[in-house]
């Protein structure tokens, strides 16, 4: 005889109701994928998964993410997260810069991003510096050259 479950599997059906409660009492759809209770998902298991991200210092995780994609690209990442400086203020842009969670959705000017001067050498010591989201979406990868145009031309069109 096929349990809820396997039916639900057999449909491609992402949940599945057995009537029955969960051990914390909850009687709702169950997840086909690991037999969770969809309620208990929500109250327990995403709220402290939420929580631990959120509150705690997201720069690491950032690290971390950035060494894995550099594997991946073939990008050469020999810096340590003891070696990267971690100022209390953007040096480009002087905003006190935020190192927790910037909220859901939500691009923060002034969230902690580390910053490669020279992009094409990688994460290697003395080309990382920490900088503030908004000035590294106003640096990405312009040259000095551009940086000097842009400039020509914010001065030719205010008389400045």
């Amino acid at each position: 005889m096929k349990t809820p479950r396997d039916i639900a599997k057999e449909n491609n059906e992402s949940t599945y109701f057995t009537g029955k409660p969960c051990r914390r009492g909850h009687i709702s759809n169950r997840r086909t994928s690991n037999y969770i209770c969809i309620q208990c998902a929500s109250e327990v298991y995403n709220k402290s998964d939420r929580d631990n991200y959120r509150f705690g210092n997201t720069f690491y995780r950032q690290f971390c993410q950035r060494q894995q994609a550099a594997r991946q690209k073939d990008i050469p990442f020999t810096i340590s997260f003891e070696e990267i400086e971690q100022p209390v203020y953007c040096p480009v842009l002087g905003i006190k810069l935020n190192y927790g969670w910037s909220g859901l959705n939500r691009r923060d000017d002034a969230k902690a991003t580390i910053d490669k001067v020279i992009p094409e050498l990688g994460y290697v010591s003395g080309n990382v510096f920490v900088i503030s989201w908004k000035a590294n979406k106003l640096k990405s990868n312009m040259t000095l050259d551009e940086l000097q145009k842009i400039m020509n031309y914010i001065k030719d069109k205010t008389n400045g």
